[in-house]
């Protein structure tokens, strides 16, 4: 599981296909994860693309992950406890806040 945390009503989160993540387009708002503590269960294995919808937050900040899910190779107790990942994606240039995803 991914978590995108972020000030609310700062930033959202859409999940994309490959084109949309290239081009920064975003699916209507209705789509949008917004509650600043998003939970992202990575089920499946395959290419996952998000980005920020706010403004033009994954244009101008690139403000957008890719994550390739790979097949699992061991059973889930004998994984390793899962640890933060710090990206470079900042809340908004003025603040270089980061997001953080667990």
């Amino acid at each position: 599981m991914k978590v995108f945390n972020y000030p609310v009503g700062v930033h959202n989160v859409f999940r994309v296909n490959g084109t949309d993540f290239q081009n920064c387009s975003k699916p209507p708002l209705s789509d949008a994860l917004r509650s600043g503590n998003d939970k992202i269960v990575l089920a499946t294995p395959g290419r996952k693309w998000y980005i920020c919808g706010v403004a033009k937050h994954c244009e101008n900040a690139n403000q957008k992950l890719f994550i390739n899910v790979l097949p699992q190779t061991q059973s889930p107790s004998a994984a390793p406890a899962p640890s933060p990942i710090y990206t470079k994606f900042h809340s908004s240039p003025a603040t270089k806040r980061p997001f953080i995803f667990w």
